[in-house]
């Protein structure tokens, strides 16, 4: 992997050619060291020149220094002998001891100067000239000891001590010019050596100069040298990381092998990984969407499908329950409403489900007053837990207390909980529902019971569709979904579910909603009573003409039957949208029961062209339909419609409905019905 060939690079990479793609694929390691190593080197090799010339400096300083001693020390010695033989010839001319003064001063003196000479010359390299010298000095130092004994004790004539004067003065001439022989070479070393340390000091300035200049170029060779081959492209693979997690696409890198490179190499193998995982995901999220939407589809067809025959059950076993039967037969009757009413309840729910999946689920958020609300809910569930002796009891002290929910499914949700808590609790036991405010802009409604309660376990368990916890086993009917469908509409209404329990002492499912601004209470306002002029109430469906659109013979054969129970009801069929309009027209019924799906024309296109035409428009239309769609509902209902009735359809809610239309009828007004639609 060190040596790539050029045209393996990966997409989003940049070549580079020559030294530079020498230096990009060499790694960090051998990096840093180039970027330490060449100053490094660089200051070690100035560094090693500057002690060199020092040294030589040095040297040749001392040199220099013992040249110059030499001369001093020579002269010193010199002038000493000089002194002491004029002091010796004055002593012998005066006898005046006086005069051996400087004599004197020299013997103290002349053996040290001899030593520094004889070092001095050693130094400067005049050692044989010095050894002349230093013989003849010792040679002039016998000569004057000699005469100042002579002269000093008198036993020596004058030609004598001419003689011994005149020895003394010739070795004395002698040792001038060894003298001055000796530091001739030293005086001229002297210069020479000046000169050359002057050249050296020069040279030392210039390599300061040239080390400053060099350790400079060398620095920013090396911050160029990491700011290109590390910390830029560093920065580049850190930036490339950040687009790679904001989905953004990559930025082109110089394709290197180094440990940098093979970094960014990564990324653009991520990227390229994200691409195909991110377009996998994708098909597969219009897969799952696909198979949501189909699976809507046959839950609505299936929906469709199954209240059409729950319509024909639920007829015929109304019409019987309103026949005179035996017990036993009654007892049947009632089971088999219960059972179908069941089915009804788990075809709804099972659709409820769906829709919260899809996000198809139609909610209106609005303020919503609680205490009403749990209210209606335990006046709807009191008579279920009455059979079981289960006491009810409402907390809820705030009147005006309220939340952001859709009212219908915030029943729905009280309804699911209460019906939980009575199947799951003990005979004689109680329920109880309190609300209250959490502090945090929430409102929390919670149902508790005093069942057998839950493991921990089991406390999420419980919120997946169909599981019981083994409850299948027992004699408590249920299907497992009213607790997920609970959630799932609580969390629609931006909520949500939770569940706390104690084995052995019950559960307590609570749900927290977002809190609106109180609300005043307003009771609904009793119905006024009757007008003496009005009359006596008409009677049940009288003089009514009622035209049935509707395609299916069950459906037909059940209204006609009901029907029957109202003599003064007469009633019209057709089975096809564009058959009812020609009768309409014709016939100009008192009301119209209009099914939705029929073979030649939809409903809503019925409803639209009764509407449009002035002898159709002010007949009462009253839909009977399968499609529980609450937006269905809401459109046919905007569009004209007197009420909207879901199949399977309760006889006495339209027979209700039917009681208006015959009152209004009667009084020659326009009803208004006091139900305008039907909850699926």
């Amino acid at each position: 992997m060190r040596s790539r060939e050029a045209g393996s690079a990966p997409p989003g990479a940049v070549q580079a050619l020559g030294l530079r793609r020498w230096w990009l694929d060499l790694s960090l390691r051998g990096k840093g060291l180039i970027v330490v190593a060449v100053p490094l080197i660089a200051l070690l090799g100035i560094t090693s020149a500057n002690l060199v010339l020092q040294r030589d400096e040095a040297s040749e300083r001392t040199v220099s220094l013992a040249a110059r001693d030499l001369d001093q020390a020579a002269a010193q010695v010199l002038a000493d002998a000089v002194n002491g033989e004029t002091g010796v010839r004055g002593y012998g001319m005066t006898g005046d001891p006086a005069f051996l003064d400087p004599y004197n001063l020299m013997l103290t003196r002349i053996a040290a100067e001899r030593t520094s000479l004889r070092k001095d010359a050693v130094i400067a390299g005049v050692g044989r000239q010095q050894q002349a010298v230093d013989v003849t000095t010792g040679q002039e130092l016998a000569e004057l000891y000699q005469l100042r004994s002579a002269i000093s004790y008198g036993g020596t004539s004058a030609p004598s001590l001419l003689a011994a004067v005149m020895a003394g003065k010739a070795t004395m001439d002698r040792l001038r010019i060894q003298v001055a022989a000796l530091v001739v070479g030293p005086t001229a070393l002297v210069t020479v050596e000046h000169n050359r340390l002057t050249t050296l000091q020069t040279r030392i300035e210039l390599l300061d100069l040239a080390s400053l200049v060099l350790g400079l170029l060398t620095g920013l060779a090396g911050v160029a040298l990491v700011t290109s081959g590390i910390a830029r492209r560093l920065g580049a693979a850190g930036d490339n990381a950040r687009r790679l997690g904001e989905g953004e696409p990559l930025e082109p890198a110089i394709y290197a092998t180094d440990e940098i490179g093979r970094m960014t190499q990564s990324l653009f193998r991520a990227e390229a990984l994200l691409v195909r995982r991110t377009s996998e995901l994708t098909a597969a999220r219009d897969t799952a969407m696909r198979a949501t939407q189909a699976k809507n589809s046959f839950l609505s067809s299936t929906s469709h499908e199954l209240r059409t025959p729950l319509n024909a059950i639920l007829g015929f076993t109304q019409l019987l329950q309103l026949s005179e039967l035996s017990d036993e037969d009654t007892d049947g009757v009632e089971r088999i409403l219960a059972a179908g009413r069941h089915l009804l309840a788990l075809i709804n729910e099972l659709i409820d489900i769906a829709r919260i999946e899809s996000g198809d689920l139609d909610l209106s958020l609005e303020p919503v007053l609680v205490r009403p609300v749990i209210e209606e809910t335990c006046r709807l569930m009191t008579p279920i837990a009455a059979d079981r002796s289960i006491r009810i009891i409402r907390d809820c002290a705030h009147p005006a207390l309220a939340v952001f929910a859709d009212r219908q499914r915030l029943a729905q949700v009280l309804v699911n909980l209460i019906s939980n808590a009575v199947k799951y609790n003990h005979k004689g036991g109680s329920i109880t529902i309190s609300c209250a405010e959490d502090g945090t802009g929430q409102v929390t409604v919670t149902v508790t019971d005093t069942g057998p309660g839950l493991a921990a376990d089991d406390l999420e368990r419980i919120f997946v569709p169909f599981e019981r916890l083994g409850a299948e086993r027992t004699a408590v009917e249920g299907t497992g979904i009213g607790l997920p469908l609970a959630r799932a509409l609580t969390e629609a209404m931006e909520g949500h579910l939770t569940v706390s329990s104690v084995l052995g002492q019950g559960a307590a499912f609570t749900a927290s909603l977002t809190r609106a601004p109180d609300l005043i209470h307003v009771p609904a306002p009793s119905p006024a009573p009757r007008s003496p002029a009005a009359g006596p109430p008409a009677p049940a469906g009288a003089g009514l003409s009622i035209l049935s659109i509707d395609d299916n013979p069950a459906n037909l054969e059940v209204m006609a039957r009901f029907l029957r129970g109202r003599p003064n009801a007469r009633l019209l069929s057709v089975a096809s949208g564009r058959a009812g309009l020609e009768c309409a027209i014709r016939e100009v019924p008192d009301v119209i029961l209009l099914d939705l799906h029929l073979p030649d024309l939809q409903g809503d296109q019925v409803l639209n062209e009764l509407k449009a035409d002035a002898t159709t428009a002010a007949i009462p239309v009253i839909v009977l339909s399968a499609d529980a769609s609450r937006g269905v509902i809401h459109r046919l209902l905007a569009g004209g419609a007197f009420a909207y009735l879901t199949k399977p359809i309760e006889l006495a809610e339209l027979g209700e409905l039917l009681d208006t239309c015959a009152a209004a009828r009667a009084q020659g007004q326009q009803p208004q019905p006091a139900i305008r639609t039907a909850s699926a």
